[in-house]
């Protein structure tokens, strides 16, 4: 009787370490990867679709996703950027945690991506016609700040990620270099170019950069489901 009562005990453990197992380590990543996707896809279809609403004989080519938001105050594009920003923040807090090689310059970077994010959404911008006022500079430089430091947060993880990470080092660094190309091409078209394709150099941008996002996203879960699996097996080795 007394085995088969350590062998019941020992299996609603296992079953309740299985049914709470998002309160121990690497349950909080489990949601976190479709989470960060789900808010890069939906930010990346407010950029390419909204301004298609907001007035259709405006080109993409050579205006910029803040151009669009300026004449359409509140919509699609500014709550999609806004909530880009708050995922990445939730993100910071996530992968501080899980990953080692995250804490430190590459964390403070991406705070600034997250909280730039968030300020360019919330300050608004003028529309091209008008003199810019004090709160569209606020907007202006808080964009530049995002957008220069999720590149370099990129960076510098990919060199501290060991080879266990796999192809998510090779992806940070790739994403992150042509969006280091693109801020160039798109510094160039906001100055000597006179904005030719500038709104495309600047979606294309974006787009690596969500994208990289998303692939930090998936490493931070994978790194979560792997401690929980440590934690279970160490609960089930102590039984």
């Amino acid at each position: 009787m007394k085995n088969t009562s350590r062998r019941d005990t020992f299996g609603l453990r296992i079953a309740f370490g299985r049914r709470f197992a998002f309160g121990r380590p690497g349950a909080s990543g489990r949601l976190l990867a479709p989470a960060v996707w789900t808010t890069v896809v939906v930010a990346m279809m407010a950029a390419l679709l909204a301004p298609r609403d907001t007035d259709p004989g405006l080109s993409q080519l050579s205006l910029t996703v803040s151009d669009f938001a300026a004449l359409d105050r509140g919509g699609p594009i500014e709550t999609a950027i806004a909530s880009l920003g708050l995922v990445s923040l939730l993100l910071l807090a996530v992968a501080r945690r899980r990953l080692p090689a995250m804490r430190g310059l590459p964390s403070v970077l991406l705070a600034i991506w997250g909280a730039g994010l968030v300020l360019a959404a919330v300050v608004p911008t003028d529309p091209l016609t008008t003199q810019l006022t004090g709160s569209a500079y606020v907007h202006r430089y808080a964009s530049v700040a995002a957008f220069a430091a999720l590149p370099a947060a990129g960076l510098v993880l990919a060199r501290r990620l060991t080879s266990k990470a796999g192809r998510t080092a090779w992806w940070l660094r790739a994403l992150s270099l042509l969006a280091v190309a693109g801020a160039g091409v798109m510094a160039y078209s906001a100055g000597p170019g006179g904005r030719e394709l500038i709104g495309l150099v600047e979606r294309v941008m974006l787009g690596c950069e969500v994208i990289m996002l998303g692939v930090l996203g998936r490493y931070v879960q994978r790194m979560g489901a792997r401690d929980g699996s440590r934690w279970l097996g160490s609960e089930m080795a102590g039984s």
